[in-house]
């Protein structure tokens, strides 16, 4: 499943929790509404259309804040952290190897041969026979980076630093970030 069939998933399943406690809801008002003559239960059902009410306005106000919130930012052009290298990590998350990225608008990841260069070569990497000649590339665009899978066999995924999900990158560059990790065969590098 890639990364935005998940955030798709997500959403739905947000929306029919939404759905979901609108409806539980409305019926209780039916219900209060209904049962006004018999007062023995209508303290219970108003606190239980209070209560339902009450967590879906403050749904509705958290989604609608966060999403002001990321609109403002968008608008006062804040950005991630600009990436400056790239690093390879070990077992224990040390790193191993860094290759500057400042100044750079493109890097081709693979393992180095007698026909193709690399700027990241993974030939000396514990799993480099997994990895192919020219396996992925990071593209420059406006000071963003963008990582791309070049056709390899055993493919490219890449960890996000936000939510730390590991999302599969196919048929289009998917756009990285400081913190973020990409993931190569078992080989890990992140950009920082």
């Amino acid at each position: 499943m890639t990364g935005r069939e998940q955030m798709r998933k997500k959403q739905m399943i947000k929306a029919a929790c939404d759905g979901f406690i609108l409806l539980q809801t409305f019926l209780l008002a039916a219900l209060v509404w209904h049962q006004q003559a018999d007062s023995e239960y209508l303290p219970w059902y108003l606190t239980a259309l209070f209560l339902c009410a009450g967590t879906a306005a403050a749904d509705l106000c958290h989604q609608l804040f966060h999403k002001r919130t990321a609109q403002y930012r968008r608008q006062e052009g804040e950005r991630a952290p600009a990436v400056q290298e790239l690093l390879l990590l070990d077992e224990q998350n040390r790193p191993v190897k860094s290759w500057s990225m400042a100044g750079r608008t493109s890097m081709v990841i693979g393992r180095r041969n007698d026909k193709e260069e690399v700027d990241v070569d993974l030939e000396d990497c514990a799993y480099s026979t997994f990895v192919e000649c020219q396996h992925a590339a990071l593209n420059c665009c406006l000071d963003r980076w963008y990582l791309e899978d070049l056709g390899s066999v055993n493919g490219v995924r890449v960890q996000k630093a936000g939510d730390g999900c590991c999302y599969q990158v196919s048929n289009r560059p998917c756009r990285v970030e400081a913190g973020d990790i990409i993931h190569i065969a078992n080989t890990r590098l992140l950009l920082s």
